[in-house]
């Protein structure tokens, strides 16, 4: 027996989320009711359900007859707040007035929803991320009337499910979405500041162990896409920071909207996001050139973990031209960026410096050319995330746990926003965001009032 044996369940929707939902709940015992927009667009989800393995599940000939005897109706169907309205005008008519209602919405408000479903009670967020079939995490997100009740079953039933649940207030991209919201918009700030797509990927990748570049994955994801979530936080929230990129604006007017279209910010004729990646990343090699360090000694093992305990607790900057020596300089300033086993170099003639590749080889780490603009590229992005995963706590949206553990689970990133915080602290954030305002002049990188006061705390 399943741990949700017993529980009803109907979802509506029978694209790639909602087939994954109805596997997983099924997989779980439950017994699952499947519905689309006819009989004939029914059968041939429940066709490609079957395809992935046999399981065990009920197409059901209308909404009527999957919300009926139902305790959970799960929709999943097209993002847009019209259809999911229709939707619920039919739920509601089934008459069961014990249904639990969960939207699987990536964006849109469940106290709205709720309030139009005439039972704002009973309507939760239950968003499964994708393919749920193998996503451990489920943002659960209760609108402001949601009854306490309802929001603990969910999450059981999430648990039932063997994912990992975090609760969200009802707030624009919930969770994950949101604390992404930086990552993309300053990587595509990036590439009209200069710096190569495939450069801003490796970089992450790299230095922060993502599976995907930020840009890689908006193509692949779709940047209409992207950019309609953008004008929907820009819309909700009132905020300047959230405003879309230009860039992404033209490359959607234009046709180009990522991989599916052939070209977004990458040029799939050309080859695949990670070969022009590998082209960019310089692997460390056999340098006779000698690398010293403070003017004093020569680059020995000891003076190696030396400088590599130094660069991680902040810049290190490295002067090729003038016999290859190294010194410790002012934050904001370098030539050199140390990530772990992975460095920016930069590399910008504008700025009159040269790469300090040797630096990189007598480490021994990969590394990629970056301009020298403020935060270069791993730190901006970290900085603006932390930023943005702070504002998150202070407005009680969510809980730093539950931020971590959904950036973890949901993106798969080995360090989650908030840890990376406590990793570097809070001062040295702080003082990247403000250079970052200061060198841009652009609100966006204006500090939440909790890193503020935490920089504060942390210096008595």
């Amino acid at each position: 027996m399943g741990e949700l044996s017993g529980l009803r369940v109907a979802v509506a929707g029978l694209g790639p989320m909602g087939r994954g939902i109805a596997r997983v709940f099924a997989q779980a015992g439950a017994a699952v009711a499947i519905v689309d927009v006819d009989e004939e667009t029914t059968a041939r989800g429940h066709a490609k359900i079957l395809e992935d393995g046999p399981v065990d599940v009920t197409p059901a000939a209308s909404v009527a007859e999957a919300a009926r005897d139902a305790d959970l109706f799960i929709e999943a169907i097209v993002e847009r707040f019209e259809a999911k309205l229709a939707l619920l005008d039919r739920i509601r008519a089934a008459g069961n007035a014990a249904l639990v209602v969960a939207s699987n919405t990536s964006s849109l408000s469940i106290g709205e929803l709720g309030a139009a479903y005439g039972d704002p009670a009973r309507v939760i967020g239950m968003h499964f991320f994708n393919p749920p079939t193998k996503m451990r995490l489920v943002e659960i997100i209760r609108g402001a009337r949601t009854d306490p009740e309802v929001v603990d079953r969910a999450r059981a039933w999430a648990t039932g499910l063997g994912k990992t649940a975090v609760l969200c207030a009802d707030s624009p991209n919930f969770i994950v979405n949101r604390v992404c919201r930086p990552l993309y918009y300053e990587s595509q700030l990036l590439v009209t500041q200069g710096v190569p797509p495939a450069v801003v990927d490796a970089a992450v990748k790299g230095a922060l162990g993502h599976r995907m570049g930020p840009l890689e994955l908006l193509d692949f994801t779709g940047l209409h896409t992207h950019l309609g979530s953008s004008e929907t936080a820009l819309r909700e929230f009132g905020d300047p920071r959230y405003r879309p990129i230009p860039l992404t604006r033209q490359l959607v007017r234009a046709g180009t909207t990522g991989r599916a279209a052939g070209r977004g910010y990458y040029d799939y004729a050309l080859g695949k996001p990670r070969e022009a990646q590998a082209e960019v990343v310089r692997q460390p090699k056999e340098s006779a050139a000698k690398v010293q360090l403070y003017r004093t000694t020569t680059c020995t093992p000891e003076d190696v973990a030396a400088v590599r305990d130094l660069a991680n607790q902040g810049r290190v900057a490295v002067d090729s031209s003038a016999g290859g020596w190294v010194e410790h300089l002012p934050d904001g300033v370098g030539w050199v960026r140390l990530h772990g086993r992975f460095a920016e170099v930069v590399d910008d003639p504008v700025a009159k410096i040269a790469p300090a590749h040797d630096v990189a080889d007598a480490l021994g780490v990969a590394s990629v050319p970056v301009l020298a603009l403020p935060g270069l590229v791993v730190d901006r992005l970290m900085q603006t995330m932390a930023n943005e995963a702070l504002t998150v706590v202070e407005e009680g949206t969510a809980t730093g746990e539950d931020v971590n553990l959904a950036l973890r689970l949901g993106m798969n990133h080995p360090v989650g926003p908030l840890e990376y915080l406590e990793q570097v602290g809070a001062p040295e954030v702080l003082a990247g965001l403000r250079a970052l305002q200061e060198g841009f002049g652009d609100p966006r990188y204006r500090p939440a009032q909790l890193l503020v006061r935490q920089a504060a705390g942390s210096r008595r």
